[in-house]
């Protein structure tokens, strides 16, 4: 078996080139009509050819994708590669026997999200011709290693401004967390008791840990005692309770519930507590809603796609209500991200998913980080009764 080349995330880059040769021939082009079964006599029957207006055989389409397969699965990145999408168009007609040259092209890395964009180029070598040209997604396989640890990161003094961040030890509160914590005193809520003690070792960029239950009667009295007078520059509510499965004709109704009242009453009631706990000079509520509410709602998830929808109305109303004491609320709506409720995604789920998204890649922790870090910073202080879809460009 061939050994496929290894690139690593951070030996990836943009500009990264490489390139291979292939003789192509009938022997290849009926070896690849039994693997796919596409017989079709333009691309075999020399005879049936010549009589098309093309004049000869041509290589499958298809074909010249799997040499883009090629050069992602054994060249760039290599090993560790899995194709999301492909994208492309054959400007002109491969005729065989031929020799072509396979070139590869990193235009797009990321590596906070491990994924990126490579352009695979098809030339018939004897005319230069340029047969195909194909734009591969693609993602590095994903590593599951223990939570990192962020007691390196820079804590601000006690006098920043404190922000108070729910869903701290999720998968995008983590991230959240990280990103805030260079500039404001985060202050982490969590559900259970003893929870603190479990998150408070990992670091994670949070300044305090306060155990509070927000489906309870009584959290906010329990997080005012934490706070000692000091006022709140912002909330940051990342929490969710478990996502139940279904529609809405079969969810029982204690679910339905259970998930409006968080979602919606949930949001009220930050916004009273945000109102009665900051200074004159304003403050910011950004929630965390998601894509699955009023942009593309899931039927699968039918109690949660409801209750984030009804907090979009509900930010629109409170706005107007919160803007005479300077406060503003907004919602960050991100759509797939492969974290939380969508960590146990299988493999295929993720591809499908990274295949919708036309920026080739999915939304990940970091660009909800920085969306709620924008909505913080003074840019965005006449921002307010908004919802912020994180898309990638999908419609």
């Amino acid at each position: 078996m061939r050994e496929s080349r290894l690139l690593t995330a951070s030996e990836l880059r943009t500009g990264l080139t490489a390139e291979f040769q292939r003789e192509i021939t009938i022997e290849t082009v009926a070896a690849f009509c039994e693997l796919s079964g596409d017989w079709n006599p333009l691309h075999i029957d020399e005879t049936y050819a010549g009589q098309t207006n093309y004049g000869r055989r041509i290589v499958h389409g298809a074909f010249q994708v799997a040499l883009a397969s090629e050069m992602a699965g054994m060249y760039l990145p290599g090993r560790d590669v899995v194709v999301g999408s492909f994208q492309c168009r054959f400007p002109a007609p491969l005729y065989y026997p031929s020799r072509v040259s396979v070139q590869g092209e990193i235009t797009s890395w990321l590596s906070h999200s491990s994924s990126g964009n490579l352009r695979v180029r098809v030339i018939e070598s004897s005319g230069a011709t340029l047969t195909s040209e194909i734009q591969v997604a693609f993602l590095l396989h994903e590593q599951r290693r223990p939570s990192p640890s962020f007691s390196g990161v820079k804590q601000p003094q006690d006098s920043a401004p404190i922000v108070l961040l729910t869903g701290a030890k999720g998968g995008i509160g983590r991230k959240i967390a990280e990103v805030l914590s260079q500039s404001y005193c985060v202050i982490g809520v969590v559900r259970g008791s003893g929870a603190e003690t479990e998150v408070a070792n990992s670091g994670n960029g949070v300044s305090r840990w306060i155990t509070a239950d927000l489906a309870a009667p009584d959290w906010e009295d329990v997080i005012s005692e934490h706070l000692a007078s000091r006022p709140l520059h912002a909330i940051v509510h990342a929490a969710w309770p478990t996502v139940p499965d279904g529609g809405l004709l079969d969810a029982p109704l204690e679910s339905v519930r259970t998930q409006l009242d968080f979602g919606l009453l949930g949001t009220i009631r930050l916004a009273r507590f945000l109102k009665s706990h900051s200074s004159s000079t304003g403050a910011r509520l950004i929630i965390i809603g998601s894509t699955y509410a009023t942009e593309k709602p899931a039927l699968n998830v039918a109690t949660y796609s409801l209750a984030k929808a009804s907090i979009e109305h509900g930010i629109r109303l409170l706005a107007p209500e919160l803007a005479r004491s300077n406060i503003t609320i907004n919602v960050v709506a991100p759509s797939f991200v492969p974290v939380g409720m969508n960590s146990a995604r299988t493999n295929k789920v993720i591809l499908s998913e990274t295949a919708k998204v036309p920026m080739g890649r999915l939304c990940c922790p970091e660009d909800v980080a920085r969306s709620v870090e924008f909505l913080l910073s003074p840019g965005a202080a006449f921002i307010s009764g908004q919802v912020l879809p994180l898309t990638g460009g999908q419609l």
